[in-house]
């Protein structure tokens, strides 16, 4: 009976499931050319029935005969309803093309936006992905008045950066444990003391959207430990566009200034790079040590961007086009100081310092759709970037000769050019399978021409230059030519059915970099004390000074009787990276999906160096060669729709870089730094925690929490020599990093659609608390003060907050207002040694100010105000003069004020 029983419902239940009927369709996007709408919400009504459509635009339900209403909805879309009837084993299809509501469709025509530079599309895509995701956009960046990239990361939660580092601190970790690329492949660093490029190259006028990835997934370079930073570049988004921006500003304590510029350059950052010097009687150096000076700096931006779609064959070429020009001057004055081991102030010496950047950038997109999925993309960038900065230095500078001063002059360009190659294709080769293949040929240069540091020591009421002591008065010119080539390729494939993901990726890396490094230095030897103008040094440093024996001129390899005299100082690099990845998606149920991932990776590196520290005539070598394999983990568990718990586990290493490696040694205005050639590779292993909360129309809430375990650390660290030398040293067994991170991001005021003036106000906060612990190596040759010590880096404490107030017109105008405020708190700059405490770069707040006006679709005006609070930034070394602190480096930045004006078509 039970038998019979049990065999009647199952037939029941298959009678009426085989007398359902499904409802399919493609939803297409009007503002996008009619393109595929993904994560568009397909509901029916009055019923809790629904879903979302996939990537192509695609969804489909299963329901029971009979009459229904389907509706479609799209954040900043019109919803619209479609009602039909549905019969058993009936498969019906309704597509529908969305258009913006009319309120949204002038922020869009407006702002220039496409699909994925919305805030509510990067938040679906953060809500739908199983691994781990945090974007901000070019809607997000044109609210809160990012100019680059660097300054677009540091709006998230766990991201910021230190004073006098160009890159970005993630969770406590710095330049070393992050990767950068572009539109997923691998860049490379413009500068040698870096592992990454600096971001701000990336002008807000290229960006489509900016990726922070702070968990490992297989398809990443295992060369990462705090986040992988991924920029997708810009794509047309209309039919045809054109976008042109001009800002003039000032910054208040430089505006007026008399301001120093170096001989040798000019406005547009070209300059004489060239060493012309090759017989050291003779003294041809092109450049005057006498700056120029001028005494108006305006800050300057333009940019033009624009493009247009063709339709070629059965496909669509689009073509995007980008320039830009951006200028800025810096006056900065302050204090440094420095203490010896009995922690007596030695130097104390105040600074004015003059600093003038400008860039240019020139951008090509092509890409060009064809078929069902199909798209090929070219993308060319040219990065010039040119960085000119004139400081001088005044007072004490030696405890054991009261009285005497010294004037420190040093005037230094870096002028780094990247150009950047990418030509990426993604196939559908049927419905379950997809091919993706990215390559890239990138190079970069970076030169360092002509550096100029002069120490003049200020004794018996007149200036010398220093005698005995050639590396005092110093010409240096550097050079950096790097390769770069990287390819990644995968398949995808699809073999889940309905409600169900069963998705399996199978891909591969390869990059190889080349670096070729040379530098030569030119010193000046003053036997005896010679008067000397300071503010025109050039009527010493001369051909007649040398022909009369008032100094002699060497190279860092010495004087005329060394055969290789005028030899460059060299290191010659190699990097290659073998790679081969399976990643397993995996819905258990409709609630819970897990993403396997694990990644062989073979990394060999090779350095041949012959330096200014070198021991033997020969070049040196260091090598490293490794093979690892790095597991991943994802877990994903819906609560609901919008409630959302993740989990994500990892292994990856750190590689030293070229840099760390080759001991070359490096000199800046108060210590030296150097590379070891004995480090080894660090093993990191990740944990993270993630609930996440969805409340629609752009707001979220989230708390993450997250753990890294760090065997064999790198940091850099001072060694116990003369000079205040810093080299890189493997510092310990491990190191601990916890920690906690919140995002909030709430609409205080949600004005009616319908409304004639809509009002919006909304905030967002993101924060981190940060626990660092380092265990120090106390046999290692730094001397370390203490037995343990936070991360070099790490700020215990972040807050990012943002208020925007918004009010949008009948008449096509609206008005965006944002204020942003960031504080962090003290953090390690480095570690003490040889009885020294840490030093702490000092906590402090800043405040921006951001205002758009759009006159209309094609006008627009907008006001920037920056570092408004204008705080003291500050260098600490803790209980360095009789337990109390020393501030080692004291100055103000100024506040930053500018106009913009910009016309769309």
């Amino acid at each position: 009976m039970k038998l019979r029983l049990l065999f009647s419902i199952l037939l029941f239940s298959v009678i009426s499931f085989a007398q359902n009927g499904t409802v399919s369709g493609v939803i297409l996007d009007k503002e996008m050319n009619n393109e595929p709408l993904p994560f568009a919400n397909v509901m029916i009504k009055g019923s809790p029935q629904g879903t979302t459509t996939d990537e192509n635009g695609k969804y489909s339900l299963t329901l029971k005969p009979g009459n229904y209403t389907i509706i479609f909805g799209y954040l900043g879309y019109e919803n619209k309803e479609i009602a039909f009837s549905l019969k058993a084993n009936e498969k019906k299809i309704i597509n529908h093309t969305l258009e913006a509501s009319g309120v949204q469709l002038k922020d869009i025509e407006i702002v220039q936006t496409i699909l994925k530079e919305k805030e509510s599309v990067l938040l679906q895509e953060q809500q739908k992905a199983v691994e781990f995701k945090q974007a901000i956009g070019a809607q997000e960046l044109s609210r809160k008045g990012v100019s680059n990239a660097e300054a677009a990361v540091t709006k998230t939660s766990g991201v910021t950066k230190q004073q006098g580092v160009k890159n970005v601190i993630v969770r406590g970790l710095g330049d070393r444990y992050n990767s950068t690329s572009l539109n997923g492949l691998a860049l490379p660093s413009d500068d040698p003391e870096y592992k990454n490029i600096s971001l701000d190259f990336f002008g807000s006028e290229l960006i489509q959207n900016v990726s922070i990835n702070k968990t490992f997934s297989s398809n990443f370079l295992g060369d990462v430990g705090g986040a992988n930073i991924d920029i997708t570049s810009k794509e047309l988004g209309k039919d045809k566009e054109i976008d042109i921006n001009f800002s003039n500003g000032i910054n208040t304590q430089t505006l007026g200034e008399n301001f120093k510029l170096i001989d040798g350059t000019n406005w547009f950052g070209t300059q004489r790079t060239k060493n012309t010097i090759s017989s050291i009687t003779v003294y041809d150096f092109k450049n005057n040590l006498k700056p120029n000076e001028q005494n108006l700096q305006i800050n300057n931006g333009f940019s033009i961007s624009g493009g247009r779609k063709f339709n070629i064959g059965k496909g669509k070429l689009s073509l995007f086009l980008v320039g830009s020009l951006d200028n800025n001057y810096l006056y900065t004055e302050g204090n440094i100081k420095q203490t010896n081991s009995l922690g007596q102030v030695y130097l104390n010496q105040n600074f004015n310092k003059y600093n003038y950047n400008v860039s240019q950038l020139v951008m090509n997109n092509m890409k060009y759709k064809f078929g069902d999925g199909n798209s090929i993309a070219l993308n060319n960038i040219l990065i010039h970037n040119n960085n000119q900065s004139y400081g001088d230095y005044f007072g004490e500078n030696n405890p054991e000769q009261t009285g005497d001063l010294e004037l420190l002059v040093r005037q230094q360009v870096n002028d780094n050019l990247l150009f950047v190659n990418q030509l990426i294709g993604d196939f559908k080769l049927s419905e379950k399978i997809k091919y993706h293949i990215g390559l890239a040929f990138n190079t970069v240069t970076g030169n360092e021409p002509d550096r100029r540091s002069n120490n003049y020591l200020f004794r018996d009421g007149f200036f010398a230059p220093q005698t005995n002591s050639a590396g005092e008065n110093e010409r240096f010119y550097s050079n950096l030519k790097e390769k770069d080539y990287v390819a990644n390729s995968f398949f995808t494939y699809d073999f889940g059915g309905e409600n169900k993901t069963r998705i399996f990726e199978l891909g591969g890396d390869v990059r190889y970099t080349k670096r070729d490094f040379q530098s030569i230095i030119f010193n000046h030897d003053f036997s005896t004390r010679t008067e000397i103008d300071v503010n025109n040094p050039d009527l010493i440093f001369n051909q007649a000074s040398l022909d009369n024996g008032i100094f002699e001129l060497e190279t860092g390899r010495g004087t005329a009787s060394n055969p290789r005299v005028f030899d460059p100082f060299t290191y010659n690099a190699v990097r290659f990276i073998g790679a081969g990845y399976g990643k397993y998606t995996h819905s258990f149920n409709e609630n819970l999906v897990a993403l396997v991932g694990l990644r062989g990776e073979f990394a060999f590196q090779e350095a041949k160096y012959d330096t200014n520290i070198s021991n033997s005539a020969t070049n040196g070598k260091a090598n490293l060669e490794d093979l690892y394999l790095l597991p991943s983990l994802s877990l994903k568990y819906n609560f609901n729709e919008n409630s959302i718990l993740r989990f994500s586990s990892s292994k990856t290493y750190t590689y030293p870089q070229f840099k760390e490696i080759a001991p070359f040694k490096y000199q800046d205005v108060s210590f030296s730094s150097q590379g070891n050639p004995d480090l080894e590779p660090s093993e990191n292993y990740n944990f993270d925690l993630k609930y996440e909360r969805f409340f629609g129309n752009g707001e979220l809430f989230s708390i993450t929490g997250f753990g890294k375990q760090i065997l064999n650390p790198i940091a850099r660290s001072e060694i116990p020599s003369g000079g205040n030398t810093l080299t890189y040293l493997n510092i310990g067994e491990r190191a601990n990093v916890f920690g906690i991170e919140l995002e909030l991001r709430k609409n205080i005021i949600n004005g009616q659609e319908n409304e004639t003036n809509k009002n919006l106000l909304s905030f967002g906060l993101n924060a981190s608390y940060l626990f660092s612990e380092v265990n120090l190596d106390r046999n290692s040759v730094a001397q370390f003060t203490k037995k343990t010590s936070e991360l070099e880096g790490a700020t215990p404490l972040l807050i990012n907050s943002d208020l925007t107030y918004t009010r949008k017109f009948k008449n096509e105008s609206s008005l965006t207002s944002t204020l942003i405020l960031n504080y962090f708190s003290d953090r390690v700059y480095s570690i003490g040694t040889r009885g020294f405490e840490n030093i702490i770069e000092k906590s402090i707040p800043t405040l921006d100010f951001v205002a758009k006006l759009n006159l209309n679709k094609n006008y627009s005006l907008s006001l920037k105000g920056q570092n408004l609070l204008n705080p003291d930034f500050q260098l600490s070394r803790d209980g360095a003069n009789n337990g109390e602190n020393v501030v080692l480096r004291d100055f103000k930045r100024g506040v930053n004020l500018s106009l913009g004006f910009g016309i769309s078509f």
